[in-house]
């Protein structure tokens, strides 16, 4: 056997690993499913309650040791929104009495903290973790929302003022399911680009800067998206996609992301930085 002939053999073998993984997660995601359960919720008598006047919107916070953070970023900014009929649920990720006494303190009759009992469980691979961290206070947080609406911010981000305003402004337009905007990503060193493009794709869509239907909720984050090397937020959004969920884009910077320098993706984003710089809104 020649050379050539390993490297054929080889490549053939290797895509057909490739075939094997993604029929694997197709059938592990089970797609028709969703796409039913889906056309099952259009033809429910209260689907079009999300879209009548000032619908409650459910604001999902996953916490884990928030500290400052939680308290001067993420709540404050919710708070300080332009929308006024929204609720938000904090759902620690392990037992924490300081951000629950931290919260009860604020005396916001619109805020509840529900506590996990223990943190995870994640995978050990440091890598694996970051792409499903979170997962599991995300979907408790769902779970408890009451809202036509899910609004999604993790515990160091930061909403502009009009955030749910604009993106409850552009579902009633277009009555898509999943409405979008631009996240604002500020690094340490001072400089600044984005994210959040039309159509989304894995590193230009991320769920804090979305709202989606309620009647979405039972399409979990799955805490084993890492095995198909992908971030959990992303994976959510793709197997909606796959599922038909309607999608809309708003190209306005509706959430600041921070990045810390000693973050493992600054190097990612100062990168993106180079390449693409800061958003420019459109005149249009």
């Amino acid at each position: 056997m020649t050379s050539d002939d390993l490297a054929q053999r080889l490549a053939a073998v290797e895509g057909e690993v490739r075939r094997l993984r993604e029929l694997v997660a197709r059938a592990y995601e089970d797609t028709p499913r969703a796409a039913t359960d889906l056309l099952r919720l259009r033809r429910q008598a209260d689907y079009r309650r999300a879209y009548s006047d000032e619908p409650l919107i459910s604001v999902r916070i996953g916490a884990y040791r928030g500290g400052d953070l939680l308290f001067d970023r993420a709540l404050a900014s919710v708070r300080a929104q332009t929308y006024p009929n929204w609720e938000a649920i904090v759902a620690c990720d392990g037992q924490d009495a300081e951000t629950a006494e931290r919260i009860a303190a604020l005396g916001d009759e619109r805020l509840r903290c529900v506590q996990r009992p223990r943190n995870g469980p994640y995978p050990a691979d440091d890598e694996a973790r970051w792409h499903v961290a979170g997962t599991h206070p995300f979907n408790l947080a769902v779970s408890l929302a009451r809202g036509a609406w899910i609004a999604p911010i993790d515990q160091d981000d930061e909403w502009e003022a009009n955030h749910l305003q604009t993106l409850l402004g552009g579902a009633l337009r277009s009555g898509a399911e999943v409405v979008y905007g631009v996240g604002r990503v500020l690094l340490d060193d001072g400089s600044e680009t984005f994210f959040g493009t039309w159509p989304p794709v894995l590193g230009d869509f991320g769920f804090q800067t979305a709202i989606y239907h309620g009647g979405l909720a039972t399409m979990l984050y799955d805490a084993n998206s890492h095995l198909v090397g992908e971030p959990a937020d992303w994976n959510l959004a793709r197997r909606m996609l796959e599922a038909g969920v309607s999608f809309d884009f708003i190209p306005e910077v509706v959430t600041a992301y921070y990045v810390d320098r000693s973050d493992a993706s600054f190097d990612s984003w100062k990168g993106r930085q180079e390449q693409r710089g800061a958003f420019v809104p459109s005149e249009e």
